[in-house]
């Protein structure tokens, strides 16, 4: 009975780390919901309510574009003479804008920087390849010369600011046959947060997006399993998705979207379109320009309305608990399915942190809070085994008697009947010792997805080595402490008395290091501080099992 249960638990770890290092690349979807049912939310084709849209290939350079047959002069040709860069500098970000198509060329996020340069802040906007005009705020129309033309060409920049500080670029390009206007919004009380319209006159079917892909990949998140890199979020009729960049769909189409956008595992851009059709998803083949590699990246747009216009709002920031609130895009900050316990050990850090004012020492303090939590069933755990321990001669005599009858299942069914009635006897339960172990995989699980999604522990630092504890520990000495007192922790523990048992209790500790190596060096102090106060209360408990050999058992009636 017990090897069973053993090797049930052993089983599910091991499924558990197949979870973590094969699934989030392969079906980020399904480790990023919260529970595995398709959301309301579906993708149509792009024969939807709005005129269709090419979603293939991508977007033109100017010096390539064909002309479109010609059309008669309906307004006065309006263009600037050369390439006008305008830099909104605000107390969380800078963005720059270009005239060349009126889009955004960066947009830097002040207070946190890159992890492969310290002193550089992360920018949001993929950088391109030279000549590209495909920047986010590009349009792609039905007629592909044309907006290849509108993308490429220099507008004219009206700026302006109000009283209350809030800035206005007005662009405003005309061939003499099509007008398009955009105009962008920056309010210093809406961090992260700004508004954007854009028109087309005589009206045209085009769709305005983000991306493709969002911010600048390091070599090593090219192929990993743990970081997120472009998967796009959609929210539409209050029901949110995620989609998997990998996915096989080139075009998706969204009714109603209430916003849509492109992620990784710690920020987001995304459109909240007030006016305007249907959001779409679409792929696009492109080399990136830091690592060289050529890669699938999704665009996040959304169609014009029937009259040529869009307008809303845009959102480049961070994946923040408060700020995600505050916009009403909460839904996009996904822990995957143990989140409510994820949420809450986030907030716990966040308050223990205020005392601490240091990450690691604040999840020490909530693995403290935990163990005190857990230590009822923990003691029930190690006084149970205790028992198994003493009444384990009794369990061998059992096993002996019908050891002839291996093959009779009638046998083995009364032999599995007097193990149960002598544990019933005893007052052992056999589940009690694999129980803290099971309680703990959910625990595990959230914190996983706590470290690696929640940007306020994105570059925590606790002392000496430890510089980031959402990434692994460079110099693997938290996983070698950590194996090392999980072999102390397993040493100490009563034993039942079955070698195979013990020997597997003894290898676990190498399975659980070699798991652990590449994991969020916080999530390896965590289990390390609870192997730590598991051995001092069991030195505790053994200290007291000398002093009291013999537990009574129950009586009986």
């Amino acid at each position: 009975m017990e090897k069973r249960i053993f090797l049930a638990v052993v089983i599910s770890i091991a499924l558990l780390a197949v979870w973590s290092m094969v699934l989030p690349k392969f079906f980020p979807e399904l480790a990023r919901k919260p529970e595995p049912v398709k959301p309301a939310v579906t993708a149509t084709t792009a024969t939807s309510t709005n005129p269709a849209i090419p979603a293939t290939g991508t977007l033109a350079p100017s010096t390539a574009a064909p002309q479109e047959p010609a059309a008669p002069v309906v307004a006065t040709p309006v263009a600037a003479d050369r390439v006008q860069t305008t830099t909104i500098d605000a107390p969380e970000y800078t963005a720059v804008l270009t005239n060349r198509g009126a889009q955004l060329l960066s947009f830097k996020l002040k207070n946190y920087m890159r992890k492969d340069d310290p002193n550089q802040p992360v920018d949001l906007v993929r950088r391109r390849e030279p000549n590209r005009t495909d920047f986010p705020f590009a349009i792609e129309a039905q007629n592909a010369p044309l907006a290849a033309r509108l993308n490429a060409a220099l507008y004219s920049v009206t700026d302006r600011t109000d009283g209350a500080g809030v800035r206005t670029l007005d662009y405003r390009y005309s061939d003499g046959r099509h007008t398009m206007t955009k105009s962008f919004r920056f309010d210093p009380a809406r961090p992260f947060l700004f508004d954007v319209t854009a028109k087309m006159t005589p009206p045209a079917v085009y769709r305005l997006g983000v991306g493709p892909g969002i911010g600048n990949l390091r070599p090593e998140e090219v192929d990993s399993s743990a970081i997120i890199t472009g998967n796009g979020v959609v929210q539409a009729a209050g029901e949110f998705d995620v989609v998997a960049r990998e996915s096989g769909d080139r075009f998706q189409q969204y009714p109603g979207v209430d916003f849509i956008g492109l992620e990784d595992n710690y920020f987001m851009t995304a459109l909240r379109p007030t006016v305007g059709g249907d959001g779409v998803l679409v792929r696009k083949s492109l080399t990136d320009a830091a690592t060289k590699t050529k890669r699938d990246d999704f665009v996040a747009a959304v169609n014009t309305s029937a009259d040529g216009s869009i307008s809303g709002s845009a959102f480049f920031g961070p994946k923040e608990t408060t700020i995600l609130d505050r916009y009403g895009m909460e839904n996009a900050l996904q822990f995957g399915w143990f989140g409510p316990i994820a949420r809450f050990f986030l907030k716990a850090l966040l308050w223990i942190n205020q005392f601490t004012k240091n990450w690691g020492f604040a999840i020490i303090v909530l693995t403290i809070i935990i163990k005190l939590v857990l230590y009822p069933l923990q003691h029930k755990s190690n006084v149970s085994m205790k028992k198994m321990q003493r009444v384990q001669p009794k369990v061998e005599a059992i096993k002996a008697k019908y050891k002839k009858s291996k093959t009779d299942t009638e046998q083995r069914n009364k032999m599995n009947m007097e193990m149960m009635a002598l544990y019933q006897k005893e007052g052992i339960n056999p589940m009690a010792g694999c129980l803290p172990l099971v309680l703990q995989l959910p625990i595990l699980w959230g914190f996983y997805n706590l470290l690696s999604r929640a940007i306020e522990l994105r570059g925590a630092e606790w002392i000496l080595w430890i510089k980031d504890l959402s990434e692994k520990d460079p110099t693997y000495v938290l996983p070698i402490l950590m194996t090392a007192t999980m072999f102390l922790q397993t040493y100490l523990t009563p034993a039942t008395g079955d070698p195979v048992q013990r020997k597997m209790f003894l290898f676990m500790p190498l399975i659980f290091g070699f798991l652990f190596k590449d994991f969020p060096s916080g999530l390896v102090l965590y289990w390390l501080v609870q192997n730590v106060l598991t051995i001092i209360q069991q030195l505790i408990m053994n200290k007291w099992w000398k002093d009291h050999p013999d537990p009574p058992a129950p009586a009986t009636t």
